[in-house]
């Protein structure tokens, strides 16, 4: 998987949506999104305005439907994407590990950022939903406070890359300019893709 955190405006969304896309036509279709529950619709209309993809928003209501229609896991869908809350994975969150998932993308990310701290349930009932499936990250905030931010997204991603806390601890605490700087962004490199605004000026004229 991938942490996406390119500055707000640079089209993450639609980054996303591409990859969904080609999953789509290589007929990979057990996707999942997770946003906060506000930008479910606004989820819903991209995928459907932007890349003809049908989707269906899972909450109490239509999951309930579901489980009535004879579908005993509702995440298990086969022509629709499936799009639901932070909440609703945590509190389902059996059923969306018994799913064995092509894609999982995980909008506004930045939420799961302290995951590594024993009291954030949601973030850990999420990463211990998902540990199985191939995960985008999308955040315009990787880093707001401490490093270890950082290592709580990347672990989402990718368990090994840095061990455990201990050692990002000890290998990381005091990021200067000599080696343990590029060796961070060395390691952060496969994994971590981040595109500035004034990257692409141009190609885009912002207004003031």
């Amino acid at each position: 998987g991938a942490v996406l955190a390119d500055e707000v405006g640079l089209g993450k969304t639609i980054e996303a949506g591409i990859v969904i896309s080609q999953k789509w036509a290589e007929r990979k279709r057990k996707i999942l999104i997770v946003a906060p529950a506000n930008l479910r619709k606004q989820w819903n209309q991209e995928m459907a305005d932007k890349f003809f993809l049908h989707t269906t928003i899972l909450e109490a209501k239509s999951f309930n439907e579901e489980i009535q229609k004879g579908n005993f896991n509702p995440f298990n869908q086969n022509d629709n994407i499936v799009i639901c809350s932070y909440q609703f994975v945590k509190s389902k969150a059996v059923y969306v590990s018994k799913v064995d998932w092509d894609l999982v993308v995980i909008d506004e990310a930045h939420r799961l950022r302290n995951v590594y701290k024993s009291s954030n349930k949601i973030a850990k009932a999420i990463k211990e939903a998902l540990s199985h499936a191939p995960k985008i990250l999308l955040t315009a905030t990787p880093l707001q406070n401490s490093l270890l931010e950082l290592y709580g997204l990347v672990s989402i991603v990718d368990e090994y890359c840095f061990g455990d806390l201990k050692s990002f601890k000890t290998q990381y605490a005091r990021v200067t300019t000599d080696n343990n700087f590029d060796d961070l962004k060395q390691r952060l490199e496969p994994i971590c893709k981040r595109t500035l605004r004034r990257q692409v000026l141009e190609y885009i004229n912002y207004t003031n």
